[in-house]
């Protein structure tokens, strides 16, 4: 019995070791430590200042009982003139306790005074080693900190900090849950696919009314075009002339993603003169150059050529890439060292 009870103490004793060790914070318990000793440093500073305190106040007794000395004398001098001589023994017998006492003064005088230079110095001591303690003390808080901070910076960059894993975890089950709803979706657009499911916005839910009616809107499509072809094969002139614009020099440049322009013949010569220049930047490897250059030719075609409407329907002689365009994208372009083509006289 004595045995289990001596184990469970020295269980109790390891998890209470080990909970106060997890508790304690190095710099507060240094910063207490430190204050104790300021405190007794205090204390023996307050002794010190008893010690004087007594000591003045003895030296002021002996300093009364040395003035008593003196009138003693002067008692028994009076008493022997008087003849009496019992008095004058009587004042003699007092300054002889009173000597007694001044040389018992004297000496718990000294010892006050040694015991203050013995305090005195004890003092220095304690104030030196507490102003060392107090130096250490920082630099073990300064040590402990940087620690705490590496540690911290460690577990947060290898993900073991707590709050790294709670982040870690909650982007797991954010995965999974986005898994889980593809999966989801996967499976309900491929039961919805094979007819498994039914399509509740379709009008009648019925698959094979659906493709009933494609088959019927593909048949209408089909009637239109023959009706199409009918009209050109009788020479119904079309919507709009699908070609260059008649009669009209210059060329016809198309800008991606910006339209259609027509340029005059000055304009022309001065865009091939900039695309000659743009063939020798690719040739040199020159991207930024490459960029200013083509720049400068979709500004021209934007700032002095005249825009061409959208719906009217008009051949390019060039395309014009956008200035985004890679050097490698520009050398798969280049034609006869040259991104402008030139398939339309332009007299």
């Amino acid at each position: 019995m004595a045995s289990i009870l001596a184990r469970i103490s020295e269980i109790f004793k390891a998890k209470m070791q080990a909970r106060l060790d997890a508790a304690e914070n190095p710099s507060e318990t240094l910063d207490l430590s430190y204050e104790q000793q300021v405190e007794e440093l205090q204390k023996v500073r307050r002794g010190i200042a008893d010690v004087v305190t007594a000591k003045a106040r003895l030296q002021l007794q002996l300093a009364h009982l040395q003035q008593d000395a003196g009138r003693f004398d002067s008692q028994a001098r009076q008493a022997l003139t008087a003849n009496r001589e019992d008095l004058a023994r009587l004042a003699l017998s007092r300054k002889a306790d009173q000597a007694q006492q001044v040389r018992s003064l004297h000496t718990q005088v000294e010892s006050l005074a040694t015991q203050q230079e013995q305090l005195q110095a004890g003092e220095q001591r304690l104030a030196v080693k507490i102003e060392a303690f107090r130096t250490r003390k920082e630099t073990i808080k300064a040590q402990y900190t940087a620690a705490q901070a590496q540690v911290r910076i460690g577990e947060a960059a290898s993900g073991i900090s707590e709050e790294m894993a709670d982040v870690n975890a909650a982007i797991q089950r954010a995965e999974d849950k986005t898994q889980t709803m593809q999966a989801r979706a996967n499976a309900i657009s491929e039961l919805t696919a094979a007819g498994t499911l039914p399509d509740l916005l379709t009008a009648g839910g019925d698959d094979v009314r659906a493709q009933l009616d494609q088959i019927a809107s593909g048949g209408k499509v089909d009637a239109d075009l023959a009706a199409l072809k009918v009209q050109l094969g009788a020479g119904t002139p079309p919507p709009a002339l699908l070609s260059e614009r008649a009669g009209s020099p210059g060329m016809v440049v198309r800008v991606q993603g910006s339209g259609q322009y027509h340029l005059a013949q000055p304009e022309v010569e001065a865009l091939h003169g900039l695309d000659h220049q743009l063939a020798e930047a690719v040739h040199a490897g020159d991207g930024p150059r490459m960029h200013a250059l083509l720049g400068q030719m979709i500004t021209l075609a934007r700032t002095r050529g005249s825009s061409i409407d959208p719906e009217e329907l008009v051949a390019s002689t060039t395309i014009l890439p956008p200035d985004t365009l890679t050097l490698d994208e520009a050398r798969a372009l280049l034609r006869h060292d040259s991104l402008v083509e030139t398939t339309q006289s332009t007299a």
